[in-house]
C-alpha cells in the first residue's frame, strides 16, 4: 500500500511547479466543456506572479504524493478561490483532500460556511461534496456556490 498524500503550505519556491499544474489541468479537464479556445485563454490568464501575491496574501496549500507535488488550493478567509490537481492523478481523491482540508481551516478560522465561485466543469465535484449554487452563473462564467460547516463559531460569510 502506498503513503496517502500529504498537505503543506506552498512557498514562493513552489508558484512555476503550481501555475504548470493549474494550467495543464485546465486544458485537460476544463477543454471538454468550455472548448479548446475558452480553455486556453483561461489556462493562460494567471502568471506565476499571481500565485505569489496568492501565496503573500492568502493561504495556499499544496498536495504532495511520493515526493511530488500533485494539487493545491488557495484559500482566503471563508472562499476557496481555486483548487487544481494534476489531470493524470484527477479523480484518486487529492481534490476532496484538499477540498476537506480548506474547509477545515475556514471552520477553524470560525467561519459557518464555505464559499466559493464554481467553473462549469468544476460545478459537480462541489454539489458532490455538499455545496449548494446561491446564484445564477456569472457572466465570466462562476456559479456562486456554499457549504455550511458545522462546529464553527459561526461568523457569517462574506458577500
Amino acid at each position: 500500500m502506498s503513503p496517502a498524500p500529504s498537505i503543506r503550505p506552498a512557498l514562493r519556491a513552489d508558484a512555476q511547479l503550481l501555475a504548470a499544474i493549474r494550467r495543464d489541468a485546465i486544458l485537460t479537464l476544463a477543454t471538454p466543456t468550455y472548448g479548446l479556445d475558452r480553455a486556453r485563454d483561461w489556462a493562460d490568464s494567471s502568471a506565476v506572479e499571481r500565485i505569489h501575491r496568492a501565496i503573500e496574501d492568502h493561504e495556499v496549500w499544496l498536495s504532495e504524493f511520493e515526493n511530488a507535488v500533485v494539487g493545491w488550493i488557495e484559500i482566503d478567509r471563508d472562499r476557496v478561490e481555486g483548487i487544481y490537481v494534476s489531470p493524470d492523478l484527477a479523480g484518486r481523491g487529492i481534490g476532496s483532500a484538499l477540498l476537506m482540508y480548506a474547509e477545515g481551516r475556514i471552520r477553524s478560522a470560525g467561519y459557518c460556511a464555505a464559499a466559493l465561485d464554481a467553473s462549469w466543469n468544476a460545478e459537480p465535484f462541489y454539489l458532490r461534496r455538499g455545496y449548494e449554487a446561491q446564484a445564477e452563473r456569472s457572466a465570466e462564467g462562476g456559479r456562486p456556490m456554499l457549504k455550511p460547516l458545522s462546529g464553527s463559531n459561526a461568523i457569517t460569510p462574506r458577500e
